[in-house]
């Protein structure tokens, strides 16, 4: 038994269509006000007919005593569970989730034994030198101001997971890049699509790794899956500016294209603009102080460590883009 935490996440979802693509038994945990309607949405555009097969068990992995139900029998665990915020308001529920709940799946896996655990980690959490500097596993961690909030609570729920694998575990920790792929257009990196999509003049300075959903899935399911132990590999298939990933996602949006590299004053004035959208009554602001500072920065991942473990070829990133984009059209014609 397979068990999935974040499972009604874009990556919780890819890792269930691939679990049970390769016959294996999953168990997902979700919170009682989940809805996993987008989750059936998912397996249905990729047409996998093994969504009636998950086995779904409420808790949450701040709940000690519903994840060690959710764990039991269990002899590997998927921990995707986490969120991924810039904004000040969910902080404090992204350091609780991100760090405690990651504590939490790595006690119950000590005290259970025989649990092997494939941790969901992120680009985020490995050190970061200097503006486009080359990352690869071995990238010592630096405190500084160019580390988000997010990228601090990563940080520290790996260490969860290393200390896991000091007193016993297995397991095998996955730095993953920027997942394009089908999900909620309101959550973590599918929200890219839900802003390009409303029509931008312009772009940020930087860029980042990025990796499709279905290739990170598949990567982390069949090394979890082998005899690998005690690793990291950093999931990145292209490493891309964000003009070429804002401007791919554009036309295959079918709307404006961001021709304008911004400036440091602009993107100012698009936090203000988002602000006060918010403080009016929309959603909660995508570009922020943190997202701001970050935006002008870029780097390089190395996957060379993975390229010697996992040879098949990767999903150029532009068909994860055009497979997503056909994705987010068709939920926007179901909801209009």
């Amino acid at each position: 038994m397979n068990l999935i935490t974040g499972a009604t996440g874009m990556l919780g979802t890819h890792l269930m269509i691939e679990l049970l693509k390769r016959g294996e038994q999953v168990r997902a945990l979700k919170r009682s006000t989940s809805d996993i309607t987008m989750v059936q949405r998912v397996f249905d555009f990729y047409q996998s007919p093994h969504f009636s097969r998950i086995e779904w068990v409420e808790g949450d992995v701040l709940d000690i005593y519903s994840l060690m139900d959710a764990m039991a029998g269990c002899s590997r665990v998927f921990h995707c569970a986490a969120i991924v915020s810039y904004h000040p308001s969910e902080r404090q529920t992204m350091y609780d989730i991100n760090i405690e709940g990651t504590e939490n799946v790595i006690n119950i896996a000590l005290q259970q034994g025989g649990v092997k655990v494939g941790f969901v980690s992120s680009i985020a959490a490995i050190g970061k030198a200097k503006n486009n500097d080359t990352v690869d596993e071995e990238s010592e961690w630096v405190d500084g101001d160019f580390n988000t909030h997010y990228a601090i609570t990563k940080q520290r729920s790996e260490m969860e997971f290393w200390r896991g694998i000091h007193e016993g575990i297995d397991g095998v920790a996955f730095n993953c890049g920027v997942i394009i792929g089908p999900g909620d257009f309101k959550r973590s990196s599918p929200s890219l699509f839900q802003k390009i999509g409303e029509g931008m003049r312009f772009y940020p300075p930087g860029g980042t790794g990025f990796i499709s959903a279905e290739d990170c899935a598949r990567i982390i399911v069949e090394l979890t899956l082998s005899t690998i132990n005690a690793e990291r590999y950093i999931l990145v298939s292209e490493n891309l500016s964000m003009k070429d990933m804002f401007q791919t996602t554009a036309k295959a949006l079918n709307v404006r294209i961001p021709s304008i590299e911004a400036t440091p004053g602009m993107m100012q004035l698009a936090r203000y603009a988002e602000a006060l959208r918010e403080m009016l009554g929309g959603r909660k602001a995508l570009v922020t102080r943190e997202t701001v500072r970050n935006a002008a920065v870029r780097f390089y991942y190395n996957n060379e460590k993975l390229r010697s473990v996992y040879t098949a070829p990767f999903m150029p990133i532009n068909e994860a883009i055009q497979r997503t984009a056909a994705f987010f059209k068709s939920e926007q014609k179901q909801s209009n």
